[in-house]
C-alpha cells in the first residue's frame, strides 16, 4: 500500500484527491478529507476476532508474520509505525497467517478475511464510516498502490473494491430503513379552543345541538388523521403554584381525545424546547426559538384544522 506519511492540516502536504469531471476519489493519507481518513495508514483502531488493531495497516503487516505476538505487536501498531515493519518473505509461497492458521494469498479464504477485517472497522470506527459514506456516488481508486496481487498484501483494486462494497451495501440498506415519521406538538390551547366553540354552538339553541355534536367529533377526526402519519404530542402547560388547573386540563384532554391522547401528553412550561418538525400554537409564536417550523392556529393562513391538516400533508407529501 501507499507509503506517505498521514499530514492533518491543510497546507502542510494535505492535497485534494477529489476529481469532479470524473466523479473519482482518490484515497490518499496526504489528502483532504474524507480521502486521508479512507488511507489504510490512518489510525482507525478497532478490534477484530480477538486482536486489537491501531489501524488497517497494522492488521495488514501483521498478516506476514506466523509467530502469534510479533503479530499481536504489529497489529496494534498505527499505520506508518506497521509500515516500517513490512516483509517481503511471504510472497516465496504466497502464504499469510492469521492466529497461526496459514492461509493462501491468492485464495477466496484470504479475500474473506479482508473483507470481515474492513467490515469490523467500519461498523466500530464512527470517523472511517462517516468518511467512506462522503464518498456517496463516486468512484474510489488508489492510484499509487501496488496493482500485482503476488508483491502485495492488498492491491488498490481489492482496497476500493471493499471499500466500495462496504458502502454501497449500507447505502442500501439505509434506503430500506422505515423513514422517521415527522414530529408535531400541539399546545392544548389549540384544541380546547376549537372546543370551546363547538360546545358554544351545542348550548346556544336546541335545533343547533347536532351540528355543535359534528363540530367537536370533526376536530378529534382531523387530529386522528394527523396521527395516522405523524408522531402527535399534546403540550399541556400550567402555573405550578395551582395544580389543580393541570389536572382539570389533563383530565378534560383524556375525555375529549379518548385513546389520541394516551401517551402523547407532554406537561412543560417551554414549548420551544421540545425537539421536532412541527409546533401548533395559539396566538403569538415570535418568541418562541422553536426549531422546527410553528404553526399559528386562528391565524388567517391557518383558520382552522382543516387547513392545517391540508398543509402539513401536502408539505409531507402525505395526500
Amino acid at each position: 500500500m501507499e507509503e506517505n506519511n498521514i499530514t492533518g492540516k491543510r497546507g502542510n502536504g494535505v492535497k485534494d484527491y477529489f476529481d469532479p469531471v470524473t466523479n473519482t476519489m482518490d484515497i490518499r493519507s496526504d489528502g483532504l478529507y474524507p480521502s486521508n481518513v479512507l488511507s489504510n495508514l490512518c489510525s482507525n483502531g478497532f478490534r477484530f476476532e480477538g486482536m486489537v488493531c491501531g489501524s488497517m495497516e497494522g492488521f495488514l503487516q501483521s498478516l506476514k508474520y506466523k509467530d502469534r505476538d510479533k503479530q499481536r505487536q504489529i497489529c496494534s501498531m498505527k499505520g506508518g509505525n506497521a509500515r516500517k515493519r513490512s516483509i517481503t518473505s511471504w510472497q516465496t509461497d504466497q502464504i499469510v497467517w492469521w492466529k497461526e492458521y496459514a492461509i493462501d494469498r491468492q485464495g477466496e479464504e484470504f479475500q474473506q478475511l479482508l473483507r470481515r477485517a474492513y467490515q469490523a472497522m467500519f461498523d466500530q470506527s464512527q470517523r472511517f464510516r462517516d468518511a467512506l459514506m462522503q464518498t456517496r456516488g463516486m468512484t474510489l481508486v488508489h492510484s499509487i498502490g501496488e496493482m500485482n496481487p503476488y508483491k502485495t498484501i492488498l492491491t488498490s483494486q481489492e482496497f476500493c473494491g471493499i471499500l466500495t462494497e462496504i458502502r454501497d451495501a449500507y447505502d442500501r440498506r439505509d434506503k430500506n430503513l422505515p423513514k422517521r415519521r415527522k414530529r408535531i406538538f400541539i399546545d392544548i390551547d389549540c384544541i380546547r379552543a376549537d372546543f370551546h366553540v363547538a360546545e358554544e354552538i351545542q348550548v346556544h339553541a336546541f335545533g343547533m345541538h347536532e351540528d355543535g355534536v359534528d363540530e367537536i367529533s370533526g376536530t378529534i377526526n382531523v387530529i386522528s388523521e394527523l396521527h395516522k402519519y405523524f408522531d402527535l404530542y399534546i403540550l399541556i402547560s400550567t402555573s405550578w403554584d395551582n395544580l389543580s388547573i393541570l389536572a382539570n386540563k389533563i383530565e378534560w384532554v383524556t375525555h375529549k381525545l379518548g385513546n389520541l391522547s394516551k401517551e402523547q401528553i407532554i406537561i412543560t412550561c417551554r414549548k420551544d424546547l421540545c425537539k421536532g418538525d412541527y409546533l401548533i400554537v395559539l396566538g403569538d409564536y415570535e418568541t418562541l426559538e422553536f426549531d422546527g417550523e410553528c404553526i399559528c392556529f386562528g391565524s388567517e393562513c391557518f383558520p382552522d384544522w382543516n387547513s392545517i391538516t391540508l398543509y402539513l400533508c401536502h408539505k409531507e407529501k402525505k395526500l
